[in-house]
């Protein structure tokens, strides 16, 4: 059913938008698969209505045979992702037999002004809903973390900030694509994470009151500058400020993580996946948890957790081939890969992770030829040293390592900061030389 352009349905705390496949609550995306999301958005249009089985497995599974549990885990996602909202008892009612029903009351207006007035961006949604629908659009594409997903999102943050150049968050989404290129070498750290700071910073001269700027700031603060105080007092700000903001919660764990706090980086991820249970970045860095604390069999599950609810999700499938790599499974980690050099073509991190790979089940050759596909791409794209020192690092070769380790260091890397826990490493550890670099990132004690 067509709906449209701008209409909005409002229920509870949330916000469905059909037109932009946005599902908000509290002002906040939630993540919903695609089969999901359109359950939702029928049951929503017919709320009060029985919507029978045979008719949701029809609209939703057009011209294809699916099981009935297909639309039972679907309608068991959703409930999950929305909670005891209405009256404590649900909002999707069960008919047995029959079908379902959405019970909640709903009430219908424009998508810019639906729903947002009482949170941090409301007084925007007056003035320039445009601007807010950009940013929202903003949010959608950084949550994809892809390169060309990332790209978007800065233009639709931008384009948000032309429009109302005194719009906090959308500077510090403009930080956090910035950052999230960085993070995942699509850029120099020289030119990403400089750039996220000057947006968290002008985020912060706008609006101090804004959560999202300082988790940005704190982003920064921990993988380039390495400021450890620092990115911890920038991260309790946010937590502060919104303690109901996912992205800190993930963050925070990350730090937490690396600095050697197992137990409490564990409670913010799962902090983080309790206010946005269905995020595939959050449910991933849960796996990424896992196999950081050396629980693999663990990782491997949450990792198909998620790829099932979106098996082209590349970080699932990458960190799904490096806890392979850990378990021994060597052809299931190289398989895990290419799944990622499919949907995200010249990844230089994924090439170099199936670089180390094949150097350490003793293929040589291709660990080569990697090797050398690596240093062509250099001449086109960033390449990340720490990258090549892997693929050395797999080969055994130590000295070269330790060279590409080096300027890994000078050009602030941020995976440095996992250089104690990468236990890609392991080979290293017993060589002065890797002290050293430990010592150089002053870890907290």
């Amino acid at each position: 059913m067509d709906v449209p352009e701008n209409q909005a349905f409002e229920f509870g705390d949330f916000v469905l938008i059909p037109k932009e496949r946005l599902l908000l609550a509290a002002g906040k995306p939630v993540h919903l698969t695609a089969k999901a999301f359109d359950l939702l958005a029928i049951l929503v249009r017919r709320c009060g209505h029985l919507v029978s089985k045979d008719e949701l497995l029809r609209e939703v599974w057009p011209d294809t045979f699916v099981e009935e549990v297909n639309l039972t885990v679907n309608i068991s996602a959703l409930r999950k992702a929305l909670g005891q909202g209405y009256n404590g008892k649900g909002m999707i009612q069960t008919v047995p037999t029959r079908g379902y029903r959405f019970v909640a009351p709903v009430t219908t207006g424009d998508a810019a002004l639906v729903g947002f007035r009482n949170g941090p961006t409301g007084e925007v949604v007056e003035r320039a809903p445009d601007a807010y629908r950009a940013y929202l659009q903003g949010r959608f594409h950084w949550n994809r973390r892809s390169e060309e997903g990332l790209k978007l999102g800065a233009e639709r943050f931008q384009r948000a900030v032309e429009i109302d150049p005194r719009f906090a968050a959308a500077y510090s989404g403009l930080a956090d694509c910035y950052g999230t290129l960085g993070y995942l070498s699509y850029l120099s750290p020289a030119e990403a994470f400089p750039a996220a700071r000057r947006y968290a910073t002008k985020a912060l001269e706008l609006d101090a009151s804004v959560a999202e700027a300082y988790a940005s700031m704190a982003f920064v603060k921990l993988y380039f500058d390495w400021d450890w105080p620092g990115a911890n007092t920038e991260f309790q700000r946010a937590i502060t400020l919104d303690a109901n903001y996912a992205p800190t919660h993930q963050w925070y764990s990350i730090y937490l993580l690396a600095a050697g706090r197992a137990s409490e980086a564990f409670r913010e991820i799962q902090l983080a996946r309790q206010r946005d249970s269905l995020s595939l970045p959050i449910n991933s860095d849960l796996g990424f948890h896992h196999y950081y604390t050396g629980h693999y069999d663990e990782a491997v599950k949450q990792l198909k957790f998620v790829l099932e609810m979106n098996k082209d999700f590349a970080p699932a499938h990458l960190w799904l081939g490096r806890t392979y790599q850990e378990l021994g499974r060597f052809d299931d980690a190289l398989a895990e890969f290419r799944q990622v050099e499919e949907r995200l073509r010249e990844w230089p991190v994924s090439i170099a992770a199936r670089g180390f790979v094949a150097g350490i089940a003793g293929r040589i050759d291709d660990a080569r030829k990697i090797l050398a596909k690596l240093k062509r791409l250099a001449a086109k794209k960033f390449v990340t040293p720490y990258g090549v020192a892997l693929v050395y690092a797999g080969l055994n070769e130590n000295d070269a390592a330790f060279e590409w380790l080096n300027k890994a260091f000078d050009e602030r890397s941020h995976w440095l900061v996992w250089l104690r826990l990468d236990p890609r490493w392991n080979g290293l550890r017993t060589d002065p030389r890797f002290s050293d670099l430990v010592s150089r990132m002053r870890f907290p004690p």
